[in-house]
């Protein structure tokens, strides 16, 4: 285990993010406590992970008080050194909990409250991209049938709620009857407006990244490969945006931005940021850049942007598959070729003998 850090509370109420965060935690030999909405998870058996405690995810919404009480004793009774959120409700309580933890109790790096809600929101992250003169599709906030009506966006154009995660709730439209049958049927509109962006045509691009108090320390530039690979990249000029905006808010803690590269002419604009965790974090992990474990190192009082060093290669998936279950019950002979070096110690962890993968994946799948 981490040698001379106390464990992590690992907080999480989205099952592939708790995972990822495990996976992340477990390959930086960090022994972690776990506080989930979830029953049942799968990833209970790896052997860092030291006890699983179950909350009502509609107490941290409110930040209920009695849920802080309870992280509050949690973090006494069992020693955490830093407190980790790993999705959006959790990251909204452990903001407003954060000045209520025990002393000595770390929060990881996180953004002021106010400018969260800001890059988290579609809309007002619009207009913050406007304010700072930084690209992104044209966009407004829909409330009413009435307000489509006055827009000037053309279609193809897509609606998508304000606020929301793994894409759920888009819809696109290439005319505008079909703009306004979605709106119309959209009931709730005063209650949960959408945005309506204009479509770019083009390949999705996505910066993860650290950053230090405006400062990018550390990131990941990933395109979706086949058959479940991931492609890294050095591209300067996503990454000089996203430094851009990091600078320019005072960015500090994890946060990963959805970006589109226009095919009509190659350029570069925002489309969502999440300033949290993301779903595709085991791919960076795998790649040899662990956000968790740098984000804690930082908390740490390492410096964290010395030690970086950018990824460019393809990544498989790593961890087990049905096709790989043989290999891990063979101790994870033999390696795949043409791994790196970190993709050889990601996939030694997913398949070595008594590291609870196995397990893992058996609870998954059968």
């Amino acid at each position: 285990m981490h040698t001379g850090s106390p464990p992590i509370l690992v907080m999480c109420s989205i099952p592939v993010f708790t995972r990822n965060l495990v996976w992340a935690a477990g390959q930086a030999q960090r022994p972690c406590w776990v506080m989930t909405a979830n029953q049942g998870d799968s990833w209970r058996a790896y052997p860092h992970v030291l006890g699983v405690e179950t909350i009502d995810q509609e107490m941290l919404v409110p930040a209920d008080p009695s849920l802080q009480r309870l992280v509050y004793d949690f973090c006494e009774d069992h020693g955490i050194g830093t407190v980790i959120a790993g999705d959006t409700r959790c990251s909204r309580f452990l903001l407003r909990t954060a000045p209520m933890l025990p002393p000595g109790v770390q929060c990881f790096p996180m953004c002021e409250p106010e400018l969260f809600e800001k890059l988290y929101d579609k809309g007002s992250f619009a207009r913050l991209l406007e304010e700072l003169s930084l690209p992104g599709p044209s966009t407004t906030v829909i409330r009413c049938a009435e307000d489509l009506e006055r827009c000037d966006i053309e279609p193809p154009a897509l609606i998508k709620p304000t606020q929301g995660e793994a894409g759920l709730g888009i819809e696109r439209a290439s005319t505008f009857d079909e703009l306004r049958t979605i709106v119309e049927a959209r009931t709730d509109l005063q209650e949960n407006p959408v945005v309506l962006q204009s479509y770019i045509p083009g390949t999705d691009i996505d910066l993860s990244l650290l950053a230090d108090r405006g400062r990018c320390v550390a990131w990941t530039i990933q395109e979706g490969g086949q058959n479940g690979a991931m492609r890294f990249s050095d591209r300067s000029d996503v990454l000089e945006l996203g430094q851009e905006l990091v600078r320019r808010t005072g960015y500090h803690g994890v946060m990963h931005l959805d970006l589109r590269i226009d095919r009509r002419d190659g350029r570069i604009s925002f489309i969502e940021s999440n300033p949290r965790f993301w779903g595709s974090l085991c791919y960076s992990v795998w790649m040899g850049v662990n956000f968790l474990d740098l984000g804690l190192r930082l908390t740490e009082g390492e410096d964290i942007a010395r030690q970086f060093s950018p990824v460019a290669a393809e990544c498989p998936y790593l961890a087990i598959t049905r096709t790989s279950l043989p290999r891990a019950l063979l101790g994870g002979w033999p390696t795949p070729r043409r791994l790196s070096e970190a993709q050889r110690r990601s996939w030694r962890f997913h398949h070595r003998p008594g590291g609870g993968s196995i397990s893992d994946w058996l609870r998954q799948n059968v």
